[in-house]
């Protein structure tokens, strides 16, 4: 009986850590942010950060090159979105990694003018294109 007991119990154990791991995104005291279908997909492995980030430029039509904490990568577009948030966040696949477009699952940056750090990398607050300083507006 003591071993059926073992065995039913080890089992449970095993099927336990087998299951995969849902995680929910970790909470930084922004509900508008946090309700989001981006933060929830992007963050749910608590690996966002909040962090100073800026735009240097465009590399081609797929990149954009940036400057996140002093360290500048280029990174794929899609991987950058505004949300209403006051922070820049960055989530990472590795947190312990290196600053590069690989280990960037994506940059969330405040969508609010008065807001940002981190303007839309294609436009200004007008809708306008921007120059090749796209920190700027004209």
């Amino acid at each position: 009986m003591r071993h059926l007991t073992q065995i039913t119990l080890s089992s449970f154990v095993l099927l336990f850590f087998s299951l995969p791991f849902v995680a929910e995104p970790h909470d930084v005291e922004e509900p508008a942010l946090q309700e989001l279908p981006i933060w929830k997909q992007c963050c749910a492995d608590h690996d966002c950060v909040a962090q100073n980030v800026r735009i240097v430029g465009r590399e081609g039509k797929e990149k954009v090159a940036v400057e996140i904490e002093g360290t500048e990568t280029k990174v794929d577009k899609e991987k950058l979105s505004p949300v209403p948030s006051p922070n820049t966040w960055v989530c990472y696949v590795n947190p312990k990694g290196k600053i590069v477009n690989e280990n960037i699952r994506c940059i969330l940056f405040p969508e609010k003018k008065s807001t940002v750090d981190v303007p839309n990398p294609m436009k200004n607050s007008k809708g306008q294109k921007l120059g090749p300083d796209l920190t700027q507006e004209r």
